[in-house]
């Protein structure tokens, strides 16, 4: 009869294990749609900051193109300077107006070395002075380059060399 016992019980087969199956099945699925979850959830907000997110600034293209030659004037000899050697760069933000710079250099020249000539020297001699004929080359040139080629600017005038005798 012990025998008959043991082999109904080895026929049997028991439900704890099926059930065990069946639940981690349950607990690793459920693990792997919560995790599917958080991520497409994590993809999805990154997703709505790129699209938030401000375009990246333009590029801005600077060009210098330097005068040929230095501006030389010569001042009076009753004033406190008697030479003045100016050499400028100017920016700007495209080849046309390089190109039109150049073709006019002679104007450009002739045009600034009477403007410098009229300068006051004591007044070069101070930083106000020196911005203040910066500031009047730049209107100059930028007069020339309505005249001659509209619709071109320039950007800036830079003394890269600033001499006084």
């Amino acid at each position: 009869m012990a025998q008959i016992e043991l082999e109904g019980a080895a026929a049997k087969p028991s439900k704890k294990h099926l059930i065990i199956l069946i639940l981690a099945v349950i607990v690793s699925l459920a693990a792997g749609a919560g995790g599917m979850f958080f991520y497409m959830q994590q993809q999805m907000a990154n997703k709505v900051e790129e699209a938030c997110a401000e375009p990246p600034p333009p590029v801005i293209i600077t060009i210098y193109n330097e005068l040929s030659k230095p501006l030389i004037v010569n001042f009076p000899q009753t004033s406190a300077v008697r030479l003045v050697k100016i050499t400028l760069s100017i920016a700007t933000g495209d080849e046309a107006t390089v190109a039109v710079l150049k073709k006019n250099e002679p104007m450009i020249m002739n045009n600034l070395l009477m403007l410098i000539s009229m300068q006051n020297t004591e007044g070069l001699k101070t930083h106000e002075g020196k911005i203040a004929l910066r500031n009047a080359i730049f209107d100059n040139i930028t007069e020339m380059l309505e005249k001659t080629a509209p619709g071109l600017e320039i950007k800036e005038v830079f003394f890269t060399s600033f001499i006084m005798q």
